[in-house]
């Protein structure tokens, strides 16, 4: 067997001291693994639980992982020449004596490769730890002195990285009993993430960290890697943001509060309007019955005194002024009635054709005479092409004319009063979903007083009137209100344009709804008395009225014309008649004792149906009434009425109901 040469300064003498020096070489692999294992499960933790992810330290990660397994080659490479060298103990010194220099080159060259790889690792290590955002301290498990603090730890705690070395990891803590929870978390689980802790700066401010805590080998030993991720800034945003939720909490439980209040005290303040509402109404439905009451009265028996043949010209005269004094009082408790309908917003349109020119005509025949008085020039001017038959609410439209008509008359000393009607087409097709509408426009112009600017913002107000107007003391300062809310609920519009000295111009227009034409010409009404009636039966007719003024007026009115009539003074006594006489038709009062004018209605109607009476055999109940709330036909008719007449009423409304529901022809007086 060749024995290998011997390298130059070497010798078998020499083989103690080699054998010296590769013992120490096997301790320093031997630390060299250790320390290289320490670093790699440090790194392998950080990674593992996401405490190095910053975007920046991604590359670095990679080198890292390269040189891992790099160092595994090494150690793997110096492992197999300490096997070699300890496979056979006896050919250790042949191996250093024919060890050429070749291969010491080789062994020393992976000796200072796995020492370069060590230091680069170290070195990468501390890179990392100082280029990341968050702060990383290492302490000794057993005592908790930090012996490695990061530049980021020292920048977050407010001081020298530096100078947090050798400090006790707990004294950085702002509450004692927040460390004692951390350690007693970490002693149960062994690894804390993420816990939300705070930590006291060198001016002793607390800020708002999220901890990790992980167990180490380094060096040898085990340590304890803290990191933290300030979250001051979150958990400020965070607090403020319970804190601003508290407070809208606590305003939205007053509010609510408020609402409730407010909620109880609009509950109690409706509940007294209704019932003031209530009371209003009952007030005026009693105030309507007990003032048309007496008015119907003195109405009635003045006209019928007026047809007397026997009377000097001085009492007519004087009968005519109760019959004037006595419809101004009617149209004033008319007025102030329509207005507490208007503001209950109880008024209904009632539209049917009708023909415009007998309303105006009654109107002019109306109001002439008292313009005739003042000696005013009173004319009417209608445009030919406005249709002389229109669907519109007659009545309605009546009292409009007639209220400006009537004020024009009233401020009016000298001059004239000028009625014009007139066609207008409006190009509406946006506002109201068509091209053109259709609309019929009134001027009622005069040359009285004139309204001031300062009293035109509220001449349409109710109760209120114009300077002039409180001079005069005539009116409620309704008219106008009334006209207003009426061309309103109509579809249309009114104004005025008026100069103090030089008079007023009010105008109004309302839309067409219909243009259809009576198949036959109206009959003109005759304003004649009624002093006879033509039928093939002699009528029985029933009057249930408790006020005895009203039922003799009644039988005054129609006993002359041949009807059989009889009286009752309540509901009972109207049923009782009403089954042992059978009449024709009765008049019933509304309010009356024992049983009113619905519950008579009513139970004459339910004894009708139990004895099978056809509905020509019926009879005809007419109602009687001067309240308000009884003037809803709708209420009526569901009672069983056939009709109503208002109160106070004159004697050629109760022959015209009476036409209209039995067979009767009248005879007039030439």
């Amino acid at each position: 067997m060749n024995n290998p040469p011997i390298s130059e300064g070497k010798s078998v003498k020499d083989s103690p001291s080699l054998q010296q020096e590769l013992t120490e070489l096997r301790t320093e692999v031997t630390k060299l693994q250790s320390e290289n294992c320490d670093l790699e499960n440090s790194l392998l933790t950080a990674i593992e639980h996401g405490d190095l992810i910053e975007a920046e330290l991604l590359e670095v990660n990679k080198r890292l992982k390269s040189e891992i397994i790099e160092r595994k080659m090494a150690q793997a490479t110096l492992q197999s020449i300490l096997e070699i060298v300890y496979r056979d103990k006896s050919d250790l010194e042949i191996m250093l004596a024919t060890a050429t220099e070749h291969g010491d080159a080789i062994e020393y060259e992976q000796y200072n490769r796995a020492v370069e790889t060590m230091r680069q690792s170290e070195e990468q290590f501390r890179v990392i730890a100082e280029s990341t955002s968050m702060a990383m301290l290492v302490s000794r498990l057993a005592d908790g002195v930090i012996s490695y603090a990061n530049t980021s730890a020292g920048s977050m705690l407010k001081r020298e990285s530096r100078e947090l070395v050798q400090h006790s990891l707990a004294d950085l803590f702002y509450l004692k009993s927040d460390w004692e929870s951390l350690q007693q978390q970490f002693l149960r689980t062994q690894s804390v993430r993420d816990y939300e802790i705070r930590l006291c700066t060198v001016n002793n401010e607390p800020i708002w960290v999220l901890a990790s805590l992980h167990l180490l080998w380094l060096k040898g030993e085990r340590v304890l890697l803290s990191t933290f991720y300030d979250v001051t800034l979150l958990k400020n945003t965070e607090i403020a943001l319970r804190i601003s939720e508290a407070k809208l909490r606590e305003q939205a439980n007053l509010l609510e509060q408020r609402v409730e209040e407010r909620t109880r005290d609009l509950t109690q303040a409706k509940e007294a309007a209704e019932t003031a509402s209530r009371s209003k109404a009952a007030f005026l439905a009693n105030m309507s019955h007990e003032l048309r009451t007496p008015l119907n009265a003195i109405l009635g028996f003045a006209q019928l005194m007026l047809y007397d043949q026997e009377l000097n010209d001085q009492h007519k005269t004087d009968l005519q002024t109760i019959c004037n004094s006595g419809n101004h009082l009617l149209v004033m408790i008319n007025d102030i009635l329509e207005m507490s309908k208007l503001e209950a917003g109880s008024v209904m349109l009632r539209e049917k054709e009708c023909y415009l020119y007998e309303i105006i005509d009654t109107a002019r025949d109306m109001l002439a005479l008292k313009a005739q008085e003042k000696e005013l020039q009173f004319d009417f001017s209608i445009h030919p092409d406005i249709p002389p038959y229109i669907y519109i609410d007659e009545g309605k439209l009546r009292q409009i004319l007639i209220n400006l008509i009537s004020n024009a008359i009233k401020f009016t000393d000298v001059g004239h009063i000028y009625v014009r009607a007139y066609p207008e087409v409006v190009q509406d097709a946006v506002a109201r979903g068509f091209t053109n509408q259709h609309y019929i426009c009134f001027d009622v112009e005069d040359t009285g007083m004139g309204i001031s600017e300062a009293e035109v913002k509220t001449l349409f107000q109710p109760f209120v009137q114009t300077d002039s107007g409180r001079r005069s003391q005539e009116g409620t300062g309704l008219g106008l209100s009334i006209s207003y809310n009426y061309v309103r609920l109509m579809g249309g519009q009114m104004t005025v344009n008026s100069k103090v000295g030089k008079g007023s111009t009010f105008s109004f227009h309302i839309p067409i709804k219909s243009l259809e034409l009576f198949k036959e010409d109206p009959a003109t009404k005759l304003f004649h008395r009624v002093i006879g009636a033509q039928s093939e039966q002699a009528y029985r007719i029933l009057i249930a009225e408790d006020m005895r003024l009203n039922r003799q007026l009644l039988m005054r009115i129609l006993a002359p014309l041949g009807f059989e009539v009889k009286e009752v003074s309540n509901g009972q006594e109207a049923i009782a008649l009403w089954q042992s006489w059978s009449p024709h038709l009765i008049w019933m009062d509304v309010r009356m004792p024992l049983l009113n004018g619905h519950e008579a209605a009513a139970a004459i109607r339910e004894l009708e149906t139990n004895l099978n009476i056809s509905p020509s055999q019926k009879v005809q109940i007419i109602a009687l009434t001067a309240s308000l709330e009884d003037l809803r036909e709708e209420d009526l008719y569901l009672h069983g009425f056939n009709g109503f007449v208002a109160k106070p009423f004159s004697e050629d409304k109760i022959f015209t109901k009476m036409s209209e529901h039995l067979n009767l022809r009248y005879i007039y007086n030439d």
